[in-house]
């Protein structure tokens, strides 16, 4: 579909049993930015079920109109209903490009509306973005993550994407303008669905040592040599309460279950102190923790990609400078008398 009056940026949010998902706050922050730069205006989408109060939780994220769809027929997700109402909300209204949540179901409903409009979709992105030329492009690993692809669509309309979660810290824009905010009622052809939602099971999250919700987070790369080392890391990351995660290459070693590995192929993790032990600072690694408030690394070699990125860094193996650490961190032993 290539329309050239397409205008306007859409987010598509996520809600869960009445509760804003924290990515469509993250989208909304992108989504902004890319608005502002293009000068179009920012539109958010809600599909649910009884969602008058949502608004109150995305006014402040920047939205120039907040579009509230909900009904008996969407109450449950079933990504058939989401992708034909969204369809018809774009065939109506003509965007020009929609930012999706690369979650299980952003994915799914995405996909999904790309087919039907016959265009295409920019899956897992790690960065939306306007370019020198201010053309719409998206960045996404390629090639097994050796290389980050820059796409640009410049005949689709609406141009699709989907991006990973915690790619961006959530700010509030400023903004004093309050958004419009329309209801809608689901528009649903007459045809019958093959799919109905016969129960409901809820997800067990998967144990992942706390590196989700972790304020400081220890980070171990190939240096660490061996699995024997991981107790000097252990010790460490106690003294600072801290989370260990690792890079691939220590997974791949059996040092670390998959679950506490951080980057492209593993989690994406925003602590606010990231420790980086013996890591060099691969893309596919750094993209893990890029929203990390601060990050110190320490790396023996001086060409480490880590220290570009780096709040503090320390040239030097860490070996040596891991037990000056934590002997500073140790408590002062009891005094006898």
């Amino acid at each position: 579909m290539v329309d050239e009056n397409s205008t306007g940026i859409w987010v598509i949010g996520e809600e869960k049993e009445g509760k804003l998902a924290p990515v469509t706050l993250e989208l909304l922050t992108i989504g902004r930015q890319l608005a502002d730069s293009l000068r179009q205006e920012l539109v958010v989408v809600i599909i649910g079920h009884q969602l008058e109060h949502m608004s109150r939780l995305l006014v402040d994220y920047g939205p120039d109109k907040i579009l509230l769809v909900a009904g008996e027929e969407t109450r449950y997700f079933i990504p058939e209903t989401y992708s034909e109402v969204l369809s018809a909300l774009v065939e109506q209204r003509k965007p020009f490009a929609i930012l999706f949540p690369a979650t299980y179901d952003g994915r799914d409903v995405a996909a999904r509306l790309a087919a039907k409009l016959g265009v295409g979709l920019a899956a897992d992105c790690t960065d939306l973005k306007i370019d020198e030329a201010g053309r719409f492009v998206q960045v996404r690993p390629a090639f097994g993550g050796n290389l980050m692809a820059v796409i640009h669509q410049p005949t689709a309309r609406p141009q699709l994407a989907t991006l990973r979660p915690r790619m961006v810290k959530p700010n509030k824009s400023g903004r004093k303008v309050s958004p419009s905010v329309e209801y809608i009622k689901p528009r649903i052809s007459a045809k019958p669905f093959t799919k109905s939602l016969l129960r409901t099971v809820r997800e067990v999250a998967e144990e992942s040592g706390n590196l989700d919700e972790a304020e400081v987070v220890i980070g171990v790369g190939r240096g660490i040599g061996s699995s024997e080392n991981m107790r000097i890391v252990n010790h460490l990351a106690t003294l600072l309460k801290a989370a260990i995660g690792g890079s691939r290459g220590v997974v791949d070693a059996g040092w670390l279950p998959h679950t506490q590995q951080i980057g492209l192929t593993g989690r994406v993790i925003s602590p606010k102190m990231y420790m980086a032990l013996g890591i060099s600072g691969a893309v596919q690694h750094l993209v893990g923790v890029r929203t990390a408030k601060e990050i110190i690394a320490i790396n023996k070699d001086p060409e480490a990609p880590i220290f570009k990125v780096a709040t503090f860094g320390i040239v030097a193996d860490m070996f040596s400078v891991i037990p000056l650490l934590a002997k500073e961190l140790e408590p002062p032993a009891p005094q006898t008398t």
